[in-house]
């Protein structure tokens, strides 16, 4: 962390600093390379591996030094809240997508209704699914994700295409989602946060909503929002790939993504709220 993206990064003395760094040479490393995070450091963002080892000499991405294992983060620190209402507070969050907030390291609620537990389906099956439990306007839910369990098995979010008089028109039809009353909740919508501990994410205008614990002001927080995809993305068709001793945090999708590569090896890692 305390690196410098223009040190040759050949040695612990002479360090980069950034995965931004690491990813400028992705295709130009060669068998036997080491890509190696300081032991009590933390980093933000994806490292792409877009070139192969051999199988006596692997590409590898590991730690050097003492200490804790180095920190791959998917989220980046949230920053720069204004009120917008009341306890809710917004800031900026680029890139369209975050499925996931924690504030001092604790995952948030995404804004639902209801805010526990869940509605029953009074009837429902093929793209709709009717509820006496909902009471609002018509078109009140309209653009809204219902999280719906549409068998003992599955859980489908389908997007409400129209809401009127306790129907939900979805856009796709459900898996298997017939009379049997499951269950399911609502999310994606704004006025929904109502309660400490609640986040709602517009993409389009990719700003971030936030009830804070408490009703704190969030710029005193540690609040992070998941973006990155992944911790580390072995590229397709590239092979022999190592990653080893690094601990991965908030990705959207893996910590460590094999997308169509050969003979990967991942050991001694740790893996949490991903």
């Amino acid at each position: 962390p305390g690196g410098n993206d223009q040190n040759n990064g050949t040695s612990a003395g002479s360090p980069w600093r950034t995965i931004a760094r690491v990813n400028q040479s992705t295709y130009s490393y060669q068998p036997g390379d080491r890509i190696l995070f300081e032991r009590g450091g933390t980093w933000r963002g994806e490292v792409v591996l877009g070139s192969s080892g051999t199988a006596a000499q692997p590409i590898t991405v590991g730690a050097y030094g003492s200490g804790a294992k180095p920190v791959i983060k998917g989220s980046e620190a949230v920053t720069g809240w204004t009120v917008y209402q009341g306890s809710i507070w917004k800031a900026p969050v680029a890139g369209g997508k975050v499925p996931q907030v924690y504030v001092g390291g604790q995952r948030m609620t995404q804004a639902r209704y209801p805010n526990s537990g869940w509605l029953r389906n009074t009837q429902g099956g093929g793209n709709q699914l009717q509820s006496n439990d909902l009471t609002q306007p018509n078109g009140y839910w309209n653009g809204a994700l219902a999280v719906v369990r549409s068998s003992n098995w599955a859980f489908d979010t389908m997007l409400v295409g129209s809401y009127a008089n306790g129907t939900l028109q979805f856009t796709t039809p459900t898996t298997y989602l017939s009379n049997n009353p499951w269950g399911f909740y609502m999310r994606g919508k704004l006025s929904e946060l109502d309660s400490p501990g609640e986040w709602y994410y517009d993409r389009a205008a990719q700003q971030l909503y936030l009830w804070a614990p408490g009703g704190a002001n969030p710029n005193g927080l540690l609040v992070e929002a998941a973006v990155y995809a992944n911790g580390v993305n072995c590229f397709w068709q590239r092979s022999n790939l190592r990653v080893e001793n690094i601990e991965f945090r908030h990705q959207r999708l893996a910590g460590v993504r094999n997308d169509g590569a050969l003979n990967v090896t991942v050991t001694g890692c740790t893996f949490s709220n991903l």
